[in-house]
């Protein structure tokens, strides 16, 4: 997919502020039943006097929205859900909190019988959360959480999120006053300090005309009133009866909004569609975020599974550390024969130092090691061996577990219920290991195999084994990123053009700091492999993974920051993989797209991936990029 802003992952304060204006026109609407929802959240049903019910689908932390129409409820009530209908069933709608600026959604019911107000209070910042708050106490709460300033539990008193200053009041003065006061660029300072979020911050950006990569000082009066101007433009096109906007390219939806979206202009492919309401778009756009949920088996065999692989890790972990211990006792003992005068010596020296019986750390050629000084180094050296060789017993013990645990997690033992068959992860005992895959690797759309490095090390030896004539040598333009190689193709193959050097460019960018600053794109270069050297210019120090390039580099300028994962078929075997989109889409199968995230959040993403995808976190976890991440379906 070209070039183009970042897909937003959750709902802004506009977006929520649209779902508030839908929701006042129902005052008076009553509750009727709650339901589950497949995959996530949960879904109010309203009596509408006069009208059709309506459902009020609410998935916190990701979006909410005003239904005719909801595809499905799952058949049995969950716990949380039996608490909501308790406390809601005929309960009308009173009040809708103006959101000011903020993500959180708050809607006051009550009964004409009773004199308690119910706040319904859904959180759609960081993992979200769901409450319902009657006489200033918690009455019930989808996720208890504890903070040294706010408890979300029930039976403690509601205390409502801190609350930022709501940039929308901010005048025009106010808001040049903080670009001034900025010492970072100008999308940055929107989104974060102003804290209006990417999506929000590049439609006002887009508004006025402005570069998001130019310092917010510079300016900063005159962009003051621009801001301000343009904010007022949007509140005023969300208006009290918002209408829905979708954004599709290349037939997926990438973006919902209840004002026409200015970001996207420029962009050939980008297809807006319009729906009656805003909560109609954003279903249609959120709800390919959130997780299909799986049978109750399915989990219980993913958790059988999961727990598994991190006994296999401890395990192997266990393993690894014997044998480094064992290694480095035998290596004392030699040390301490290849150099047994000076070791006698050593004794001899330190016997009257020191008292009977104690151990001393000396120094023997290369290595350190511990001699006892009421004994002869031989005596010392055969304990050391004594010592290695219990270890090795234990080895033994801990190889056996292992090769147990692994045995059970081979496909023909798989824990009951994960029957599905799955395509080949990495070092698949079932079949041949291709050499890339030591490396970050994805084959882009003309079949050339690309490869890149994990760290320094690994840079350094995919140039120096696997760059030869014919290849091409990438590197984002970004000081620590991974050496890149596009292998020359096979004897009668075509040659690989732009596009191929265009998709290793962007999926050199991925695998950079630019993913874990959150860029939208940065820029890649490539040379020959005749360019690329150790030697440095005189005196120069050229660091370990680093390589030198002489001569003229071809830049490739606005390469976003996104990637697809999914499966490929490669000589038979289905592999999965890391790429491009559109060279992933040209050989296999997109399940994800993938753009940089809040990293605080990575682990619930990878833990969601996972299970979505059917493979073990960590096979996950190597063809990931560093830092946190953003997902959609395709």
């Amino acid at each position: 997919m070209p070039n183009g802003p970042t897909p937003k992952d959750r709902f802004t304060a506009l977006d929520t502020l649209a779902l508030v204006r839908e929701l006042r026109a129902l005052a008076g609407a009553r509750v009727d039943k709650v339901f589950d929802l497949p995959g996530a959240g949960w879904s109010i049903a309203l009596r509408v006097p006069g009208e059709s019910k309506r459902e009020l689908v609410l998935v916190p932390g990701r979006y909410a929205a005003l239904l005719r129409d909801v595809p499905s409820h799952l058949p049995e009530l969950g716990a949380f859900a039996r608490d909501l209908r308790r406390l809601l069933t005929g309960a009308a709608i009173r009040s809708v909190a103006d959101p000011q600026g903020e993500r959180l959604l708050e809607v006051g019911f009550g009964r004409h019988d009773e004199r308690e107000a119910l706040l319904l209070v859904v959180e759609m910042f960081g993992r979200g959360n769901l409450l319902v708050v009657g006489d200033g106490k918690i009455l019930a709460v989808a996720q208890p959480r504890q903070w040294a300033h706010r408890s979300v539990r029930i039976g403690v008193a509601y205390v409502r999120p801190p609350q930022r200053v709501d940039p929308w009041s901010l005048g025009s003065r106010e808001l040049a006053a903080e670009l001034a006061a900025s010492r970072t660029d100008l999308a940055s300072t929107l989104a974060a300090r102003l804290a209006l979020g990417g999506p929000v911050a590049e439609e006002l950006i887009a508004r006025v005309g402005a570069s998001g990569a130019d310092p917010a000082s510079l300016k900063s009066e005159e962009l003051g009133g621009k801001f301000h101007a343009a904010m007022a433009k949007l509140l005023e096109e969300v208006g009290g009866t918002p209408t829905g906007y979708l954004v599709r390219r290349e037939g997926t939806v990438v973006d919902a909004t209840p004002y026409l979206s200015r970001r996207w202009d420029g962009l050939p492919d980008a297809v807006r569609e319009t729906r009656a309401t805003f909560s109609e778009a954003a279903s249609a756009y959120f709800s390919t975020l959130v997780p299909v949920v799986r049978p109750p088996e399915v989990v219980a065999a993913e958790k059988a599974r999961r727990d598994l692989e991190h006994l296999a890790d401890r395990q192997r972990v266990a393993v690894e550390e014997l044998g480094r211990a064992i290694a480095d006792l035998k290596a004392q003992a030699e040390t301490i024969f290849a150099h047994y005068p000076a070791a006698e010596s050593e004794v001899e020296r330190r016997r009257a130092e020191a008292k009977r019986g104690d151990r001393s750390e000396v120094h023997l050629g290369p290595r350190t090691v511990s001699l006892y000084l009421d004994r002869s180094p031989r005596e010392s050296a055969q304990e050391l061996y004594a010592e290695a060789k219990r270890l090795e017993a234990k080895l033994a013990g801990a190889r056996a577990a292992l090769a147990e645990t692994e045995e059970k997690q081979l496909p023909g033992r798989t824990p009951a219920g994960a029957t599905a068959a799955r395509p080949h992860g990495v070092g698949d005992p079932k079949r041949a290991t291709h050499w890339f895959e030591r490396h970050r690797w994805f084959v882009s759309s003309e079949g050339a195999i690309v490869v890149g490095g994990r760290d320094a090390g690994s840079n350094d030896l995919l140039v120096r084994r696997h760059l030869k004539d014919g290849d091409v040598y990438l590197h984002a333009d970004i000081q620590g990123a991974a050496s890149v190689i596009v292998k020359h193709p096979d004897p009668g193959a075509p040659p690989v053009t732009e596009l191929t050097l265009r998709e290793a460019g962007q999926w050199a960018v991925a695998f950079s700091k630019a993913w874990r600053a959150g860029l939208a794109s940065a820029s890649a270069f490539w040379v020959h492999p005749d360019q690329v050297s150790k030697q440095g210019a005189s005196g120069e120090f050229v660091a370990r993974g680093a390589w030198v390039i002489h001569g003229t580099k071809h830049v490739m300028d606005d390469l976003p920051t996104e990637v697809g994962i999914g499966t490929i078929d490669y000589r038979g075997a289905a592999l999965w993989t890391v790429a491009p989109p559109s060279a992933l889409r040209s050989r296999g199968t997109v399940r994800f797209l993938l753009t940089p995230g809040p990293e605080r959040e990575r682990a619930e993403r990878e833990v969601e991936l996972a299970r979505e995808l059917g493979i073990s976190r960590s096979l996950l976890q190597t063809l990931l990029p560093a830092g946190g991440l953003s997902v959609r379906r395709t």
